[in-house]
């Protein structure tokens, strides 16, 4: 079971109440403790006044009333009689309890060394007689020589009842964490907010969108990363902008020179050789058309919106399939997703285009899986050197050795596939089935809703 919260937020209250409630937990420890002391001390204080009370108005009253007064004086914490016997064995005083019974023979008539105290524990085992020793756990035993040489006892117990200020300490620190809950609460709006703005911001950017500055809020360290954020969007739009014009200025300066030559190759006379010249200008033109395209990465300025990547697949494989090409499609009957339509269709159409070139058809399959989605083109052909499969996303990159376009294409297929794939957060990879064939593989990040599936 997790324990530790996985947001900013939830770590930081848990991190502020433990705190709060532990500071409070010393507190509470510290001033029930010395109210311990003082309660006992008070307590102490009380028994002696009383017996020092109580012999005083002993030697006012007649013998026969002394019974009487002595039950009357009594109570459920204080319990005294008159017995032939001290209550305190004698010598069996320390300091303090010494120093305790010296302030009651100072209290009484004529402060003779007449009186004895002793603190003891109560025996487990113990039962108490009446209430005097019910549930507590140290009592005072007083012991005061009266004038005809018999003793009186007195037993009191020293624990007090639970003062209220602890039931009021326990709402104290309840009150205390909900407080810092609230505050926290407010904070995290001006901390929390700007950080999942900017985390969702930087998700998007790194997808190729188009992304508008964040306004620089909160603390100065966040409002520094976020202005530094903001300024690594700039570059890096600047910098897209300005190589999109370069090479677009390129295109044109290719173009011309080499519709000069095309022109030039349709004027020779020797019909062997114009072909060749044709086919060679026709394939440079090709190949640095395409050389552009990938260069220009144009997935990366498209404006973004939601589109059906299932019809979008369905729309391809009707496409091939006017053109007399064994292309399937097994695909939910819809499934919602935000990207960039005019790069996903190119990247995906590379996919079923090599499927059909190198293994005579394409078995397109799209599904959910573990929280993707995931799109398989599948071919009938040779497969792949699994020494080489990485290669096959590198530029250019291509299996047979010759560089003509009509036996392996311009090499650059695979590489846009991977590179939109990417740039919407998801991966391309090739494997080898163990049926035969081949298998192109791209996953995305799905977005949420299901779709039943159907096959086209």
């Amino acid at each position: 079971m997790r324990l530790r919260p996985g947001s900013l937020g939830g770590r930081l209250a848990l991190l502020l109440v433990l705190a709060v409630v532990g500071a409070q937990a010393v507190a509470f420890a510290m001033v029930t403790r010395e109210s311990s002391l003082v309660g006992r001390a008070v307590a102490r204080t009380q028994v002696v006044d009383r017996v020092a009370t109580l012999v005083r108005l002993l030697d006012t009253v007649p013998p026969d009333a002394v019974p009487r007064v002595i039950e009357a004086y009594g109570s459920p914490r204080h319990r005294f009689t008159i017995d032939t016997a001290s209550l305190v064995p004698n010598n069996a005083m320390d300091d303090d309890e010494a120093r305790l019974a010296g302030r009651l023979d100072r209290r009484m008539r004529d402060g003779a060394s007449q009186a004895r105290l002793l603190l003891v524990e109560r025996e487990q085992g113990e039962e108490p007689s009446s209430d005097r020793l019910a549930g507590k756990p140290q009592v005072l035993r007083v012991s005061v020589r009266l004038d005809d040489g018999r003793w009186l006892n007195g037993e009191a117990p020293l624990a007090l009842p639970t003062p209220p200020w602890v039931r009021i300490g326990l709402i104290q620190i309840a009150a205390s964490v909900v407080a810092v809950l609230v505050v926290i609460g407010i904070a995290m709006k001006g901390i929390v907010g700007p950080v999942k703005a900017l985390a969702s911001t930087a998700e998007r950017a790194g997808r190729g969108v188009a992304v508008e500055p964040l306004p620089e809020k909160g603390p100065s360290e966040l409002r520094t990363m976020t202005a530094a954020f903001n300024e690594m969007q700039a570059r890096s739009r600047a910098f897209v902008t300005d190589r999109t014009r370069m090479l677009a200025a390129i295109s044109h300066d290719l173009r011309t020179p080499i519709a000069s030559l095309w022109l030039r190759a349709e004027m020779v006379e020797d019909a062997e050789l114009r072909d060749a010249m044709v086919r060679t200008i026709s394939e440079m033109r090709e190949m640095v058309e395409a050389t552009l395209a990938f260069a220009r990465d144009d997935a990366l300025i498209q404006d973004d919106g939601p589109l059906d990547l299932a019809a979008l697949v369905r729309t391809i494989a009707e496409d091939h399939g006017v053109l007399g090409q064994d292309v399937a499609v097994t695909a939910l009957a819809s499934l919602p997703f935000h990207g960039r339509a005019m790069a996903l269709r190119r990247a995906i159409d590379n996919l079923v285009a090599n499927a059909v070139r190198y293994g005579g058809c394409a078995r397109i399959a799209l599904n959910r899986r573990d929280g993707d989605i995931v799109l398989t083109v599948d071919d009938d052909g040779p497969g792949i050197p699994p020494d080489r499969i990485e290669e096959m996303f590198a530029p250019f990159a291509r299996l047979e050795d010759s560089r003509s376009t009509e036996t392996g294409g311009t090499g650059l297929g695979l590489a846009i596939a991977r590179s939109v794939v990417r740039a919407h957060g998801g991966e391309a990879k090739l494997l080898n089935r163990e049926e035969g064939g081949l298998r192109a593989e791209v996953s995305l990040p799905a977005p949420k809703g299901d779709g039943s599936l159907v096959r086209g």
